[in-house]
């Protein structure tokens, strides 16, 4: 600089210090935005991955697993942690690549200046890293105890949502608040925890390496300004990159910190990632198309916990059936005793340890499980419906439909009438789960569903029974026209609509007690004699 002075003066020292500081902040910031821009596919694309991981994995989950798990919850899991894991773990990468190469220089750097000097300044750093895990064991120990009541807040959400009609209904509002704020008032407390503990990690390395740098000055400036040949520029230079040190191990620590509060949210992400499929694939699966002769169920035993032998299962216990291509039978029976369960099974939405359930002879473990679950159409009590259009929850699942194949089945279930009433007719939102339609219309796009995909095997549970006698008369035409020529599996609860099937079961206890035709079974005077009998008094 002083040469550029006597040679050129001072105005061109003044410019070449400017244009100096102008290349080097450009080429600063350009290379930051580099590495951002480099990195950005990285961020988005494990958080994208993370995401379809969690969604694949949810939709192969059995049944059984959402038993244990609020819906709200795990909500939350495919929510606000991934995004906490996005924004705790992987914008933390970038800090990982840079920071920890800069410190191992300065620390070679100290080494080449003054080997004494470094191993002086290197005293404390067993109390640093002590500390330091000491506080990052309890930022993760509350941050996990914040997720877990997030999840339980994202649950009260979706059941406050789901059942404001009871809430109001009941007057239950400030109930309903008050556990809420309960919740909240939790999540708040521990958050309150985890932010300050957060910033104990900055100030605390900083003034660390503060006592370390005064312990320098102090001890190794004594020691060395005594002997003979002693450098003060090299002094001076060791306390200059000393404190270079600072600013990346300050960064490092927050790092570190901010990875142990995300780290929770990781875990629950991965309990959902890792977790068994219990409904496993064979290795070599058989194809299946068609229904050609029976399903049988063949000495079955289930339980919904885990038992270790047969006489310990109290859902079913014994079921022996054949039911021949093309029969339709009812399934009769108290609360509990086992009808919906054993319609579930046939599709492997849970599978048995005792007995077997074949097809055709053919145990259904053997066959490839999605044309296994193409043989049957299932139409719930609880109808199932989106928020979408009324053409898309008809057609839902099947690809290449068309308008007229979807208003076929519309009116052969008894809705097309009542869809070309609605506003945008066939193109009509009809709002989350179909609140805007009625009980009756709701079952009836379920059955123009199920129409549709034309099954082999008909699955009809207890599709009437939270419907009016008016709307039953409508629903229960189009399933009449749905069940012909059809083999049909019906769950019934009002007994009126199964007096024309081939054979009935009554099911007491989870075993089949009673089998035949309605008149066979009323002149038992048996279990179903007394089910009928107690509906016909309560009508």
């Amino acid at each position: 600089m002083g040469q550029i002075i006597d040679q050129s003066g001072t105005t061109a020292a003044l410019i070449y210090i400017a244009i100096t500081m102008i290349v080097l902040s450009f080429f600063s910031n350009l290379f930051r935005y580099l590495g951002q821009y480099f990195l950005a596919p990285i961020r988005a694309g494990v958080l994208n991955s993370i995401r379809k991981d969690i969604f694949h994995q949810l939709i192969k989950l059995p049944l059984s697993f959402y038993s244990g798990h609020k819906k709200g919850d795990i909500m939350n899991r495919i929510g606000p942690d991934v995004q906490e894991v996005e924004w705790s773990i992987i914008s933390s990468t970038q800090t990982f690549c840079r920071d920890p190469f800069l410190i191992i220089a300065y620390v070679v750097a100290l080494f080449k200046v003054s080997y004494s000097l470094t191993l002086i300044s290197l005293v404390l750093l067993p109390i640093s890293g002590y500390l330091i895990t000491l506080i990052g064991k309890s930022i993760q120990r509350n941050s996990t105890k914040a997720q877990i009541i997030l999840g339980k807040l994202s649950a009260l959400f979706d059941e406050t949502i789901g059942g404001l009609r009871i809430i109001k209904g009941y007057n239950a509002i400030d109930h309903a608040y008050f556990k809420f704020q309960e919740e909240t008032e939790k999540h708040y407390k521990i958050n309150k925890k985890i932010f300050r503990v957060n910033e104990l990690g900055g100030p605390m390395i900083e003034t660390l390496s503060i006592i370390t740098m005064m312990i320098v000055l102090m001890i190794g400036g004594s020691l060395l300004f005594g002997k003979e040949g002693f450098n003060g520029t090299l002094f001076v230079m060791f306390v200059l990159v000393f404190a270079r040190i600072i600013p990346p191990a300050k960064q490092i620590v927050t790092v570190f910190y901010t990875i142990r509060k995300g780290l929770p949210s990781a875990k629950r992400i991965y309990e959902i990632i890792d977790a068994d499929e219990v409904i496993v694939e064979d290795p070599n699966p058989l194809p299946i198309n068609a229904l050609q002769q029976t399903i049988e169920f063949k000495n079955v035993y289930f339980d919904y916990c885990k038992t270790e032998n047969a006489t310990q299962c109290n859902v079913l216990r014994g079921i022996n059936l054949i039911l021949q291509k093309g029969e339709r039978i009812a399934l009769v029976g108290a609360s509990g005793s086992g009808k919906s369960t054993m319609v579930d099974l046939l599709p492997r939405f849970y599978d048995i340890e005792f007995g077997e359930i074949l097809i055709d002879g053919i145990p259904i473990k053997k066959y490839k499980i999605d044309p296994l679950r193409s043989l049957f159409g299932i139409v719930n009590q609880d109808v199932t419906l989106f928020h979408d259009t009324v053409f898309n929850n008809i057609a839902f699942g099947k690809t290449n439909v068309t308008r007229e194949q979807v208003m076929e089945a519309a009116r052969i279930a008894n809705a097309h009438d009542f869809i070309m009433e609605m506003e945008h007719q066939y193109d009509t939102i009809i709002g989350d789960r179909g609140l805007k339609l009625s009980g009756g219309q709701r079952q009836r796009l379920s059955i123009a569903r199920a129409i549709l995909a034309n099954p082999e095997v008909l699955i009809l549970d207890e599709a009437t029974s939270a419907l009016d006698n008016e709307s039953e008369k409508i629903v229960q035409q189009a399933i009449n026209t749905l069940l012909k020529g059809r083999t049909a599996i019906i769950v019934a609860h009002r007994l009126s609509t199964i007096k024309d099937v081939d054979r009935i079961l009554f099911l007491d206890g989870g075993k089949i007690t009673e089998s035949g035709n309605h008149e066979q079974l009323m002149q038992l005077k048996g279990g179903y004699f007394s089910y009928y009998c107690r509906q016909e008094l309560e009508k």
